[in-house]
């Protein structure tokens, strides 16, 4: 279950102090101090996998600071990547110095002194980190190091997929089936390697999630397989087989994702007004007829049944 701290209910006087301990309880030991006047305002999210932890993080400006009597009295062994989604960063490590705006990430190295600054137009900031063990990292990309504080641009398909997973799971209640630090490992080591020119070089089996989380973010408007194989880098026969090595297809694993969706939608308080064909559309169906056809093939009754009896609604579609 992620664990979740907000500084919402603390006196403004004690926020700091709070703040800075419950950072340093749950994921990082540094020191923050606040930028301006304003008082500390702050929430994060963060789940484990094994030695693997990933946050989201939202600020108000402050700098969070791991100088070298931190380093040498805490003995961490990680590297911290942020992505960032809401206001600016600037962040400084022995002679490099990057600044990230949203949509570009950045490595560091929290086994040496650095500086974070969070700030923003809107007086907030919100990044996602994910923090990995330096042993495990550095086999993937045995010169991380040199990349450490310099703005990574997130535009790639594969980039997007992988800050769509870990969003996906941070807001989970349980963790992926299958997921753990290895592979939160391998996506951290793709992202730097495509920096890097080098390419991603995951496994079929980490390819999956990535994929997956890329079709729940499109789900209205799935392009062709082709066209998704090259933007993730691989052949379409290789895409094809990341859904076989599941006893799947992609066509099959796209209508699963698409019923679920709309079963979450039809049983939704906010969206109750909404018609039949329109609950469809944003889930990618054609029409109606088609959301109420592939709905029935699943569950045994019609959307307008579920809406009416949701407590005899099936936990799972048959497909």
């Amino acid at each position: 279950m992620p664990v979740r701290v907000s500084t919402d209910r603390i006196h403004p006087a004690e926020r700091h102090a709070f703040w800075t301990e419950a950072i340093c309880r749950s994921f990082s030991h540094v020191e923050t101090r606040p930028l301006g006047s304003a008082h500390v305002s702050g929430r994060f999210e963060f789940v484990a996998f094994g030695a693997a932890k990933l946050v989201r993080f939202d600020s108000s400006p402050q700098c969070y600071t791991r100088d070298a009597r931190l380093v040498s009295r805490d003995g961490t062994d990680d590297f911290m990547f942020d992505f960032q989604r809401r206001g600016h960063s600037s962040l400084a490590q022995g002679r490099n110095e990057g600044t990230m705006a949203p949509g570009f990430g950045m490595l560091y190295d929290a086994r040496r002194p650095f500086e974070d600054r969070l700030y923003g137009p809107d007086q907030r900031s919100e990044v996602l980190v994910v923090t990995v063990p330096a042993p495990a990292l550095l086999r993937a990309v045995p010169d991380a190091e040199r990349l450490c504080a310099r703005p990574i641009p997130l535009s790639s398909t594969l980039s997007r997929a992988v800050a769509a997973f870990i969003r996906s799971a941070i807001d989970a209640t349980d963790l992926p089936a299958g997921k753990g630090e290895a592979e939160i490992v391998a996506y951290l080591g793709a992202l730097v390697g495509i920096a890097n020119g080098t390419g991603h070089a995951l496994s079929r089996s980490s390819l999956f999630a990535l994929l997956e989380a890329y079709l729940k973010a499109n789900i209205a408007a799935i392009r062709p397989p082709g066209t998704i194989a090259a933007e993730f880098g691989i052949s379409e026969r290789t895409l094809h087989r990341v859904f076989a090595d599941r006893d799947t297809s992609f066509e099959r694993h796209v209508l699963k994702l698409r019923i679920e969706l709309f079963r979450k939608l039809l049983g939704s308080g906010s969206v109750q007004g909404a018609s039949i064909a329109e609950l469809g559309m944003r889930c990618g169906f054609a029409d109606a007829a088609h959301a109420t056809r592939s709905f029935k093939a699943a569950f045994g009754m019609t959307p307008r049944e579920f809406r009416s009896s949701i407590s005899e609604f099936p936990r799972e579609p048959n497909l």
